[in-house]
Order: structure tokens, then sequence, then C-alpha cells
């Protein structure tokens, strides 16, 4: 086995043992199993997804002549497929959720007050 399928393999491993654990993090954190879980699940997310902008600018920079196209790009590239979504499309959804519950909370609230 060369050193390139060695550190291919330690890289693939690594990143599905990561991908699982945010994953478990974030259905922890979304049945409220744990308030620790979602800061946890910040932590590893940011890791993973600095790991997959450096591995995509390594892997896919123009200047390369040749690359191979293996399992772990294609794990990667969908990751970050993922990550972006989640990180735009349903951060906001989520802070717009948020943002209702607070308004709908402190009306509530200022009502039951004056009675």
């Amino acid at each position: 086995m060369t050193y390139k399928q060695i550190l291919h393999d330690a890289q693939y491993f690594l990143f599905k043992i990561f991908t699982a654990l945010s994953y478990i993090l974030l259905i922890i954190s979304a049945v409220g199993m744990s308030d620790q879980a979602l800061i946890y699940l910040n932590t590893v997310s940011y890791y993973i997804r600095i790991y997959t902008c450096l591995f995509l600018i390594w892997r896919f920079n123009p200047l390369r002549q040749t690359y191979e196209f293996t399992e772990l790009d294609r794990n990667i590239a969908f990751t970050a497929g993922v990550f972006i979504l989640s990180t735009t499309a349903l951060n906001k959804y989520i802070e717009y959720i948020k943002n209702t519950t607070q308004t709908v909370l402190k009306k509530v609230s200022e009502e039951t007050n004056f009675h």
C-alpha cells in the first residue's frame, strides 16, 4: 500500500467519523436531549467546513494538471453542498422561527402582565 493510499484511507475514515458525529449531535440537539450537543455540533461543524473548504481548494484548483475523482471526493463534494444549504437556507429559517417565537412570547407576556 502506498503512502498516497494510506493518506486517502485515513482522510476517508476520519471524514466519515466526523460527519457521523455531526449528524448524531444534530439529532440529539434537535430532539432536545442535551443543551451541550448544540455547542459540540457547532464546533464539529466548524472544523468539518474548514477541512472541506481546504480539501476542495487543494483537490480542484485550476493549477493541478490531473486528478482522480475518488469516492472521498464525491463524499466531500456532497457534504459541502449540504453544509452550504444548511448554513444559508436552513439557518435563515431557524432564525425566522426563533424571532417569531420570541415576538409571540413577548406579546403573550405583555398581555398577561396588563391583565
